[in-house]
């Protein structure tokens, strides 16, 4: 006797779900078994036509269609949108339940001077030589600063918070995000900076404030 080879094995399974299948739908023309009959031929189907068409695709579907009769509609719809990252479809449930969410934390960021200084510098002189942000003015200071030190440490902290990017050259300028930073922040700057006679031209800082 031939033992059935895999292919065939899945086509019995096939035939036996499809059978079982129209077995129960006929059971459930009894009013008392209707309901889990009509439940139980649905999969019973679902399952053998899937068997039959032996595609990934067809098995994820029968997964999803088979949770449909044994669990509440609104997990599915959860599950889904967390698999595709949708926080919008949460947006929206808490928006339709009256619910308020909770208030975000608000992080607190203790800038060192140093910080301070870089991106006043890279601001003031971005505002004085570009004010359209194009090209961006970079800048570094010597390795026998007795600041450079800090000027690398304090720098690949702004580098971290995505404020400040590096050249090849290892020179600094601001990002699009430091840019839109600075210009909501800038008033809140300590004068210090490097080459500190450069004061900010006004008209460019009225230029370069007129996107905010």
């Amino acid at each position: 006797m031939a033992i059935p080879g895999p292919k065939t094995f899945n086509d019995i399974f096939a035939a036996l779900f499809c059978l079982l299948g129209v077995v129960t739908f006929f059971i459930s023309l009894k009013g008392s078994l209707r309901s889990h009959s009509i439940r139980l031929s649905a999969i019973a189907l679902i399952v053998g036509l899937a068997l039959f068409c032996n595609n990934v695709w067809v098995y994820a579907a029968s997964v999803f269609i088979i949770a449909t009769a044994i669990t509440e509609t609104e997990f599915l719809q959860n599950l889904v949108a967390i698999l595709r990252g949708s926080r919008h479809y949460f947006d929206y449930k808490i928006a339709i339940s009256g619910e308020i969410p909770p208030p975000k934390e608000v992080k607190i960021i203790h800038r060192q001077p140093m910080e301070f200084k870089i991106l006043n510098t890279l601001w003031t002189k971005q505002v004085n030589k570009f004010p359209t942000f194009n090209p961006l003015f970079t800048f570094l200071i010597s390795q026998n600063s007795p600041e450079y030190m800090k000027f690398r440490e304090s720098g690949g902290k702004l580098i971290g918070e995505g404020l400040v990017n590096e050249t090849e050259k290892g020179h600094y300028h601001l990002t699009q995000e430091g840019w839109e930073y600075c210009k909501q922040h800038y008033k809140e700057f300590p004068s210090d900076q490097w080459w500190p006679n450069e004061a900010i031209d006004e008209e460019n800082l009225k230029k370069t404030l007129e996107d905010v």
